[in-house]
């Protein structure tokens, strides 16, 4: 533990102490979401429709329609764990995803995604939920939405990471992408302040593992137990050009089918990350903690042990080669680095027994080439080590795109 805060004060210090170089490869999800707002205007008027007064009968509604997917080619093929040699390659068409809005009226709106992942061989609800937009301050969302823990797991489209792979503190840790249902509140206020908060169905101790964590204790709100509740919310801060700071937390119950042999099981999160963005250059730090309550009970349940914390963390640096090449280009040809260290085993129950292959580092390099702002043609190479001291490396090519 020591180790790993230290580790950690020396990342965060070298991500907040550069702010000459804030970084400016991407596009802000602020910006995203005007251009998609954006879209959809042009897409009434080429239509030829009115916006009839709210209420009328004759309004028609409005619809977009949006997507993404990916393309990896992974060798050789690896999990969560240390890369194997004898692990076969694999190429895979890992996420088709098709979405679609429709506009009731400037009040109501629902929002749709659905993820065929593995050529369409796994379907996946990705998100199916309503906005009651009431003010600026104050919203209402219900449905089946995407838990607002950390930068990544709302917004995940490949173009929005550098690497062919999402980063493992985000999978392993976070488990990206995580849905459940539910209802909340959203909105923003003045200053750049926005914040989510939401009363959403619980995790699933009795799918928690070793290795991965809390990762398969999803419900994917389908037929998913709901005896246990949980709260979960996000504060974001974006009042400053090219600075982005997130603060995450999430509480609630894990036995939701009361099982007498898990008890009174509860899993807390708590993450908090920040980004600098300008002139090309792109630093991010995102650190993540979950605490498992009855993690002695869920080991003796699961025939495994399962951490009462599990800790990760990573630092990136990104700088775009066409802002020095070619400043006036609108292509982007992004180099990065980032270094992550994640541990499921970062603290166990009393009796239990640590398994050091769960303490994992990796160190990922690689380029991403934006011919266009939402087309990335990516390529990059990892380095993988544990607490055995086993290493191994492998290296991936991918394509992704959204739309």
């Amino acid at each position: 533990m020591n180790r790993t805060i230290a580790q950690l004060g020396v990342a965060l210090a070298v991500v907040f102490g550069w702010n000459a170089h804030l970084a400016l490869a991407e596009e802000t999800t602020e910006e995203r979401l005007q251009r998609v707002e954006a879209q959809v205007e042009e897409l009434k008027h080429g239509l030829g429709t009115e916006s009839p007064e709210e209420g009328d009968e004759g309004y028609g509604g409005r619809v977009s329609f949006h997507g993404y997917g990916e393309l990896h080619y992974n060798n050789p093929r690896t999990g969560s764990a240390v890369p194997q040699s004898s692990a076969p390659t694999q190429m895979d068409f890992h996420r088709m995803v098709w979405g679609l809005s429709y506009h009731y009226n400037d009040r109501i709106s629902l929002h749709t995604e659905v993820d065929f992942e593995h050529a369409a061989t796994e379907i996946e609800l990705e998100f199916a939920y309503l906005d009651f937009l009431v003010t600026p301050a104050f919203n209402v969302r219900a449905g089946n939405m995407l838990m607002p823990v950390g930068p990544l797991n709302e917004f995940h489209e490949p173009t929005l990471f550098y690497s062919v792979e999402r980063p493992y503190v985000q999978n392993v840790i976070i488990p990206t992408s995580w849905q459940e249902g539910g209802v909340g509140v959203f909105g923003s206020v003045p200053g750049g302040i926005r914040y989510r908060v939401y009363l959403v169905s619980g995790l699933n101790a009795e799918g928690f593992s070793s290795a991965t964590g809390i990762r398969s204790g999803r419900g994917h709100v389908a037929e998913a137990p709901s005896e246990d509740l949980a709260v979960v919310g996000r504060l974001e801060y974006i009042g400053t050009p090219g600075i982005e700071i997130g603060a995450s937390a999430y509480q609630g119950g894990a036995n939701p089918n009361k099982n007498p042999a898990l008890g009174s099981a509860s899993v807390g999160i708590w993450e908090g990350d920040v980004r600098f963005r300008k002139a090309g250059f792109d630093l991010r730090g995102v650190l993540a903690s979950v605490q498992v309550d009855g993690a002695d009970q869920i080991s003796v349940f699961r025939t495994q042990t399962i951490g009462d914390e599990m800790l990760g963390w990573y630092a990136e640096g990104a700088y775009d080669l066409l802002k020095l090449l070619a400043p006036q280009a609108d292509q982007s040809l992004v180099a990065f680095v980032r270094y992550e260290d994640f541990n499921t085993h970062e603290s166990i129950p009393t009796g239990f027994t640590v398994d050091p292959t769960n303490d994992r580092q990796v160190t990922t390099t690689g380029l991403a080439y934006y011919p266009h702002q939402d087309v990335a043609i990516k390529g990059d190479w990892e380095r993988w080590e544990d607490g055995m001291s086993d290493t191994a490396s492998r290296w991936n090519l991918g394509i992704g795109y959204q739309f």
